[in-house]
């Protein structure tokens, strides 16, 4: 199952431009929960933002399956908008969230994983580079710690994911590694 995943996210990560050019990202608002399924890319930032104009009244975005994302500065710019708006972030007994999505997921307010989700996370790459190939301090380890330091206090999770796996693996934190680098508030 975890090797199917991995080839999940190494698809998602080899078809990236026409995924930016396609909606990749399913959202469906049910009373004041915004359900979130699919793969980040440059077009989720306007859905999502018109998603929560349409629907004042959410109260918290439930992430079920995200398989990553395409677009980091839209994850963050995601993220930033969730936390200004005061939203929960939550995971169901079922979800998996990797990569991208377990960083947007950092930024509600009150954070849900229950038992049986599954949170995988990894470092970064691009086509200069990875990021265990640039040492503490570099600026490219920058918008992502920065990001993660934001919404956590801390940049410790930050530094953990550039440790726990390679790009081409995922590591599946256990629920003691939840609580140690704040992922969960509850």
């Amino acid at each position: 199952m975890l090797k199917a995943r991995l080839l999940s996210l190494a698809l998602v990560a080899g078809c990236g431009t026409v995924e930016n050019m396609s909606q990749t990202l399913n959202m469906q608002v049910d009373g004041q929960s915004l359900r979130m399924d699919g793969v980040i890319n440059t077009r989720a930032l306007r859905q999502f933002v018109q998603t929560l104009d349409d629907n004042p009244g959410l109260r918290e975005v439930v992430l079920g399956r995200i398989d990553g994302s395409l677009d980091d500065e839209v994850v963050a710019e995601m993220g930033y908008t969730l936390r200004e708006r005061g939203l929960a972030t939550r995971m169901l007994p079922s979800s998996e969230v990797f990569s991208g999505g377990v960083d947007l997921f950092l930024a509600g307010v009150q954070r849900t994983v229950p038992a049986g989700a599954v949170v995988g996370v990894h470092e970064w790459e691009t086509s200069f580079g990875s990021a265990r190939d640039y040492p503490r301090g570099s600026k490219q380890h920058e918008p992502t710690r920065g990001y993660i330091e934001d919404m956590l206090g801390s940049d410790a999770f930050y530094w953990f994911t550039v440790e726990a796996a390679s790009f081409n693996e995922v590591h599946v934190m256990t629920r003691g590694e939840l609580i140690r680098y704040g992922v969960v508030t509850r």
